[in-house]
Order: C-alpha cells, then sequence, then structure tokens
C-alpha cells in the first residue's frame, strides 16, 4: 500500500519531460540522479510514501518512525521532473504499485517522454564504457538511429524498478528511452558508467552543459579503494599482512 502527497503543482512551459530510476547496480542510476537533482535548482513537490518497514525504533526509551519515501523533483525553468528514492523494491507487489502511481503523477502533469537510466551488466574490454539505449514502442528506434545511440542487441530482461516503468507506460500512451551504462561489477558503485549516462542524457534532451568532474573524481577514490582492497587480499592469500605468521 502507498500513499502519495502532493505539496504543490508546478507550472511549466511545455510538456516536461520526467527522468525517473531507483538505484540498480553499482547504484549507477542512483547516482545520476542524485547528481543532477544537486546539480540543478529543483524543488521537491510530490512524494509517494510507501508503509515499510512495519516497525519503529528507539533510542534511550524515544520511539522515531522513519517512513520510507519516494520524492518527486522539479524545475520549471527546463521543463524537467525528477523521481527517484533510496532503494528499488524487490517485492513484485510493491514493485508494480509503485511504477503505476509514479505514472499517475506522470500523466497528471502532461509528461511528453519517460528517461530511465540503470546498469548493464556485461564484460568491459575496453576502457571506455558503453551506454546502450532501448525504447518502449518500435516506431521510436528510428529516434535512437538519429541520435547515434548504440542500440541494445540481441534478447535479455532490464529488471526492477528502471526496466518495468518502461513497460507499464505503454499502458498509459507514453513514450519512453532507456539508457543503460556497461558494468563489470555490480557491487561495487560505479560513478564513471553514471557519468558516460549523463553524457548521453544530457546531449538527448539538450540539457546546457553540466560540469562532471565530480564523478570523475569519485571514480578516481573508488579505484584506489579497489586497489587496496587487491592487495589487502592478495596479503591474506599469501600470508603475508604485519603480525601474520
Amino acid at each position: 500500500m502507498l500513499g502519495v502527497k502532493i505539496h504543490y503543482k508546478p507550472k511549466f512551459d511545455k510538456k516536461p519531460i520526467l527522468i525517473a530510476a531507483l538505484p540498480d547496480m553499482g547504484n549507477v542510476a542512483g547516482l545520476c540522479l542524485n547528481f543532477l537533482i544537486n546539480k540543478i535548482d529543483t524543488k521537491i513537490f510530490a512524494e509517494i510514501y510507501s508503509f515499510w518497514p512495519p516497525s519503529v525504533t528507539y533510542k534511550k526509551g524515544i520511539i522515531n518512525y522513519l517512513q520510507s519515501s519516494y520524492k518527486f523533483y522539479e524545475n520549471s525553468q527546463y521543463n524537467i521532473i525528477f523521481f527517484t528514492g533510496d532503494f528499488n523494491p524487490t517485492d513484485p507487489r510493491r514493485l508494480y504499485e509503485l511504477c503505476y502511481e509514479v505514472l499517475k503523477i506522470a500523466e497528471m502533469f502532461n509528461v511528453e517522454l519517460l528517461y530511465s537510466l540503470g546498469a548493464s551488466l556485461k564484460p568491459i574490454n575496453t576502457i571506455e564504457k558503453l551506454v546502450y539505449a532501448g525504447v518502449n514502442k518500435p516506431e521510436m528506434v528510428n529516434i535512437l538511429n538519429e541520435l547515434n545511440l548504440q542500440i541494445l542487441e540481441d534478447e535479455g530482461q532490464i529488471t526492477g524498478f528502471n526496466g518495468l516503468i518502461l513497460g507499464i507506460a505503454q499502458e498509459f500512451n507514453l513514450d519512453g528511452i532507456c539508457l543503460l551504462g556497461e558494468i563489470d561489477n555490480p557491487n561495487v558503485i560505479q560513478p564513471k558508467t553514471s557519468q558516460e549516462i549523463l553524457k548521453v542524457l544530457l546531449k538527448i534532451i539538450n540539457f546546457p552543459s553540466i560540469d562532471l568532474s565530480e564523478l570523475e573524481e569519485e571514480e578516481k577514490r573508488k579505484k584506489f579503494m579497489e586497489k587496496q582492497m587487491n592487495y589487502f587480499n592478495k596479503a591474506v592469500n599469501q600470508n603475508e599482512l604485519p603480525g601474520i605468521t
């Protein structure tokens, strides 16, 4: 069961686009949305409340009720709505409910086009991470070709919110484009992949240039930590850590 609260109704100069995604493998989508929301002047205008978890916390006798919520942000200057949250539901019923509620809000504000972002788990043989694109209507494939985007090949599945939202959008007659960035490890944050997706997205929507260097710095920190962990694991396996005999 979900609850919806609209704080106010933003006004747009034209039909807005909706960029919607929840944390996924490597937190690619989460990094993308959080980066955009923090870089662009946005305001929360609506929330979807999840009646979860079925518990409260307490500290020193004080009960604290933390209710999970998903948030809609808007930037009327660029006619964009953003949707994101802290977690991607794993329960199918909750996932479907969430997608429908998001699309009801999109319908309320006459959204013209939906963009979904996410990760694609593939072995990476090149330094540059590729970004693939898919659409939820066959007639939209030409748009991908015109934009010179790498189209998703063969057959496969896009699981979780970032995929399902595109399928259900068909019921609302809402066009949708999905951008998926390559990753090789789903358990490690992937700022470089998020950066590559944002480069493509910002180009598609003709958005003014945004400095993405923060994600580059995050990638450097990630690689440093990976080197440290690899050294540690190798030392443990070879009993070479200080104090180990």
